[in-house]
């Protein structure tokens, strides 16, 4: 398993040296395949999706695919993700994207292509994979983004982590009390938690084991009780 959880996507750096390092081949050699549906429910400008792509494609892939799981029938949509060697979950909703991937049918298929290719999430892409998945809802008070997106069940797209990833630590647009919220969420939750700035990631090759730290920036880890055991 191959997993790099960042917050801020892939900028040069630490996190990219780290996705360079687990491809084991020039990014120039390597095809990616991204998936949007995480933003694709929001309303308004996407001016912002159009630069993180610009960004990512300016890397130089050999091929850049971009795709909704929704967008083609299955057999297609299957064939883009096997050839690509890097999945790349974007950011938006992580309650909308783990939706996609459970109600196309694609979740064994995703499950599938965690052992086989490099996975990179960007934000709520790093934020599909965590067995607390629905508790998380009530412990970050998620609830008007669930029922803004109508949806009646909320679960993770694969249930392999028993921690939860919140991402854009010390971001402008994040409360000033973000970390005393993060603290207090994870109390109520009851299991770990990893707060990432957008210079940070986490690098998973074993669900079972702890996550190496990937960063040029800021961290944060909290036991279950909400107290940070390790941070930087």
């Amino acid at each position: 398993m191959r997993m790099l959880l960042t917050s801020g996507g892939l900028r040069p750096g630490p996190v990219l040296d780290a996705l360079v390092a687990l491809l084991g081949k020039p990014i120039a050699e390597a095809r990616i395949a991204v998936v949007v549906d995480a933003i694709l429910p929001f309303p308004g400008d996407k001016s912002m999706l159009l630069r993180h792509l610009e960004q990512n494609r300016s890397l130089g892939w050999a091929e850049f695919d971009v795709l909704s799981l929704f967008s083609a029938p299955r057999s297609v949509i299957e064939s883009r993700l096997r050839s690509a060697d890097v999945v790349f979950g974007y950011g938006g909703s992580n309650h909308w994207l783990a939706h996609a991937w459970r109600t196309t049918g694609f979740a064994p298929l995703l499950r599938e292509l965690l052992d086989e290719k490099v996975y990179v999430g960007h934000s709520a892409g790093s934020m599909i994979f965590s067995t607390r998945h629905a508790e998380a809802v009530d412990a970050f008070d998620d609830h008007e983004e669930v029922a803004m997106l109508q949806l009646t069940e909320v679960a993770a797209a694969a249930p392999l982590l028993d921690w939860v990833v919140l991402c854009h630590l010390g971001a402008d647009f994040m409360p000033e009390d973000a970390e005393r919220w993060a603290a207090a969420g994870t109390a109520a939750l009851g299991a770990p938690v990893w707060f990432l700035d957008d210079e940070s990631a986490l690098l998973v090759r074993d669900p079972a084991e702890v996550p190496e730290v990937v960063s040029g920036g800021r961290w944060i880890r909290y036991d279950a009780t909400g107290a940070v055991v390790d941070s930087r």
